[in-house]
């Protein structure tokens, strides 16, 4: 039997699936969504909350976070899995950060593809923190957007 395509063509074929397959793993990797840095004078702490959504944490996960003050390392952390499937916080102890002002950025990189900073602007007073995982309090400004737009449908509503 003679295949319409000839035997070149099945092998392009086969090649193109053989391709796909291997770029499938690719194309789920991802980096992480977010990276948000916290600090609390209080304790010392700085935190980095990191949203990374995986199936396998202990296959794909933030494999390194580099933590920077200027181009200074305060952090360099390597780790094998992450601890939640979507959403965690890494916690660390840097007192030295009290008082001081000027730029702390975190690097978190995935184990399979690229990686997502996040950057704090210290101000040498004290900044308010949630390095526990704390979700912050929404945005007062969204709100008010929302009833902006409401009450603009509403008078659209009225008019004849």
């Amino acid at each position: 039997m003679v295949s319409c395509i000839g035997m070149v063509g099945v092998r392009r074929i086969v090649l193109c699936i053989m391709a796909l397959t291997a770029l499938s793993g690719y194309a789920l990797a991802h980096p992480p969504s977010d990276v948000t840095v916290s600090y609390n004078e209080k304790t010392g702490d700085l935190g980095v909350a990191i949203k990374h959504q995986v199936d396998n944490p202990a296959a794909h996960y933030v494999k390194h976070v580099t933590v920077r003050e200027g181009s200074t390392v305060l952090v360099n952390q390597t780790y094998t899995s992450q601890p939640d499937k979507s959403a965690f916080t890494y916690v660390y102890h840097l007192p030295q950060l009290e008082g001081s002002a000027g730029e702390v950025t975190a690097d978190a990189e995935c184990s399979l593809v690229g990686s997502r900073s996040g950057t704090l602007y210290l101000v040498g007073t004290t900044v308010a923190g949630t390095p526990d995982g704390a979700t912050p309090a929404p945005n007062q400004a969204s709100g008010c957007t929302f009833i902006a737009l409401l009450a603009v449908a509403l008078a659209a509503t009225r008019i004849r």
